[in-house]
């Protein structure tokens, strides 16, 4: 709410019957019953009942009534007509006892009874609305009385701690639906605005008696809202306390914020990647790391964004690339890891030339759809490059990142960085001065963070409590101010083992390749042709950083034996000193790098890019699937494999089977699928070929060699350290 003015209801309990003071009490049923009992009494003088009697039983109810009355502390008036009614039939009945009853005596009677039960009745209603009116102005006044009390107290707290002299609270707080705290509007003199209240917020939540966890922030409010006039969030219980499990793995657009977390009220924290960059600075220990996997996650549920990650380290990408790499599941949902300070440079190289042929080749479509910046769409994707460590990059990779951060920004090329440190050892003048967003995570002294939000002034270090609680804000998007927030977490780790979400995490990064595979952009074509052989054949050049030994030395053992077949299927890239143009020539002039070669792309099947017999081929296969699928017998390992190669229609490998295998629901029961293959050919049901390639006997095509026992020297040597014996 945000009206000054207090809610007024004249009463705040129904109308019922029971017998509660409001309703219809016990006492009114008594003498409205009594009044209809002495009514009746028009035939008593038949009984020869004496007026004394009558007279006397009168005078007791209306003594009742008036003493009745009395106690429920009734008005006056209430009293006075109540003690006239009883008077009047009692000497009405009095007077007919000792005269005679008669007809006209009997109407006389009825009327003197119906005025009387109507006065009673009106009576009745007038004051229950009486007591209504004054119930709800003791509520209002005291309802006042706290509202100045609390306003004076806020007075007074602003002045005693910030040496405000005249600030005003609104008499009506937001409480937060999470029930963790409120918002408090404050109306500070004309001459101040928020800065006057920043530094504050230690000691505003030590004034409030808050505990570890919570704390105040401050907001000066939307476009419309006064400057004097300030938001105070006060957290009044520790949110940062225990973990909050990932949420759904749904796509969305880079387009909305990419959430992270959740804030004090319960909303979730995020900041809108496509149109900026972020800073994260935190010490060791203070879960940098899972930050950028939660970050992580919320960027390749993004249907229009690939994600490229300088890290050197190898920990921020793996998580997303090991399901693709060691089981074969879905596709690496980060698009390029580079893990080596050469592979590092290639992307900055690459991204130079996006952002230079993104500005040339798409001019036209800004001029057309009449926009500045492009959009971000599936076959546009935005590119948003994060590094980790930024310290631990070579100087020549820092320098062309300030320059992707200042001229990619129209075209959809974003970066966003971390450090242990917020000084200009870790993060460049240009990062600080063109990064808007700001997520400042635990560090081992409060400057780093005054430096992180030099102008905002630093949040209070006590919240920090908890792995995983961080300040965010961004100085374009909002919050404007360091806003309290407790990261998603992705690890099995944070929660009790045998917990639901325990079993989820353990399997959120394998259950994000399932998922999320499918949704992953491609590169657009331009994008892709600027970046060249950096871009088409980094993956065989990044498999022997991520799964090779130090010296990159890669063997079948190190990864799933589909990524294995694919990785023999290349041809040897081209090397970094090519590519970077460090070779010479006899007369020491650089070599220029081809501007084409072979790709090594991991495979994505689209009906654009096959031909009708392979659509039949892909709806023979979709069929077997479905078959095995609702089979009420269910097909065995071999069959379903054989029925697989059939529908390939030629001699194929293993790799482009396995994934049909597993679709049909394949369990890998047998040691690898490989050697179901093996086992499959020794059975005369399966020919193998010199190339290791398989053909189904029954679909009559043999491959390149006939049958026969295959060995290991049968696998294909693509390469000088693949297995031989």
């Amino acid at each position: 709410m945000s009206s000054a003015e207090l809610p007024v209801t004249l009463t705040d309990k129904p109308k019922r019957w029971d017998f509660s003071r409001d309703a219809v009490s016990p006492g009114r049923l008594v003498a409205w019953g009594s009044e209809l009992a002495v009514a009746s009494a028009l035939v008593a003088p038949l009984a020869d009942i004496p007026w004394e009697a009558g007279a006397g039983a009168g005078v007791i109810c209306t003594g009742a009534a008036v003493m009745y009355e009395k106690a429920r502390g009734s008005w006056r008036r209430v009293m006075v007509a109540r003690a006239a009614s009883w008077l009047a039939t009692t000497g009405w009945l009095s007077y007919t006892l000792a005269e005679g009853p008669t007809l006209l005596k009997m109407a006389f009677g009825g009327a003197v009874w119906a005025t009387g039960a109507a006065v009673n009745i009106s009576m009745d209603r007038w004051d229950e609305e009486t007591k209504a009116a004054e119930k709800e102005l003791d509520r209002r006044l005291e309802q006042g009385e706290k509202i100045k009390d609390a306003q004076d107290s806020w007075a007074r707290l602003l002045e005693d701690v910030c040496g405000i002299e005249g600030a005003v609270a609104d008499p009506v707080v937001d409480k937060w639906p999470s029930g963790a705290g409120e918002t408090v509007k404050i109306t500070l003199p004309a001459h101040m605005n928020l800065d006057a209240l920043r530094g504050y917020e230690a000691a505003l939540a030590g004034a409030l008696h808050l505990p570890k966890g919570g704390g105040v922030s401050f907001n000066a409010g939307g476009p419309d809202v006064p400057r004097n006039v300030v938001f105070i969030a006060i957290t009044r219980k520790n949110m940062m306390s225990g973990a909050i499990p990932y949420p759904k793995l749904t796509p969305t657009t880079i387009n909305k914020p990419i959430g992270f977390g959740v804030v004090g009220n319960g909303d979730e924290a995020g900041l809108n990647l496509k149109d900026e960059g972020f800073i994260a600075i935190g010490a060791q220990g203070s879960g940098k790391t899972a930050l950028m996997k939660t970050l992580g996650l919320g960027l390749v549920r993004c249907v229009d964004a690939i994600i490229i990650d300088l890290d050197t380290s190898a920990k921020m990408s793996a998580v997303f690339v090991n399901p693709y790499l060691r089981h074969g599941i879905g596709r690496p949902l980060i698009d390029w890891p580079a893990t080596t300070e050469d592979e590092c440079r290639l992307v900055i190289q690459a991204a130079k030339n996006a952002i230079a042929a993104r500005k040339t080749e798409y001019a036209d479509l800004l001029e057309d759809e009449d926009v500045d910046n492009l959009p971000a769409r599936p076959d546009i994707p935005a590119i948003h490059i994060r590094v980790d460590e930024t310290k631990s990059m070579p100087d020549d990779v820092l320098d062309g990142i300030d320059f992707i951060i200042e001229e990619g920004r129209s075209v959809n090329v974003r970066v966003s960085n971390t450090g242990l440190r917020a000084t200009r050892e870790y993060i460049t003048g240009t990062m600080d001065e063109l990064t808007p967003g700001r997520i400042g995570l635990r560090t081992n002294n409060s400057s780093e963070l005054q430096m992180l939000f030099p102008d905002s002034g630093a949040p209070d270090m006590a919240i920090f409590t908890d792995p995983g609680t961080v300040a965010y804000m961004s100085t374009t998007k909002g919050p404007f101010q360091p806003t309290p927030a407790k990261a998603y977490a992705t690890m099995a780790e944070a929660f009790d083992e045998g917990s639901e979400d325990y079993t989820r995490m353990q399997s959120l990064f394998m259950d994000a390749a399932r998922e999320l595979s499918p949704i992953r952009p491609d590169m657009d074509p331009i994008t892709a042709k600027a970046m060249g052989l950096a871009w088409s054949q980094r993956w065989a050049r990044i498999i022997p950083n991520l799964r090779g030994d130090a010296y990159g030395n890669v063997t079948a053992d190190r990864m799933h034996e589909s990524v294995w077949e694919l990785y023999n299927s290349w041809e040897t890239p081209a090397s970094y000193d090519l590519l970077l143009g460090r070779l010479t020539d006899d007369d020491g002039d650089p070599i220029a790098p081809p501007s084409s070669g072979a790709g090594a792309d991991i495979p994505r099947l689209t009906e654009a890019l096959i031909d009708e017999d392979e659509l039949e081929r892909a709806a023979q296969q979709e069929a077997a699937i479905e078959l095995a699928a609702s089979s009420p017998k269910p097909v065995s390992n071999d069959e379903l494999a054989l029925k697989l190669f059939a529908a390939q229609g030629h001699p194929v490998k293993p790799s482009e089977v396995y994934p049909l295998m597993v679709k049909a629901g394949y369990g890998k029961s047998d040691r690898t699928f490989r050697d179901l293959c093996v086992r499959l050919s020794l059975q005369n049901k399966l020919v193998k070929g010199d190339d290791g390639t398989y053909a189904a006997v029954e679909s009559g095509e043999v491959p390149h060699a006939a049958g026969r026992v295959p060995g290991p020297e049968d696998d294909a040597h693509g390469r000088s350290d693949a297995p031989c014996e």
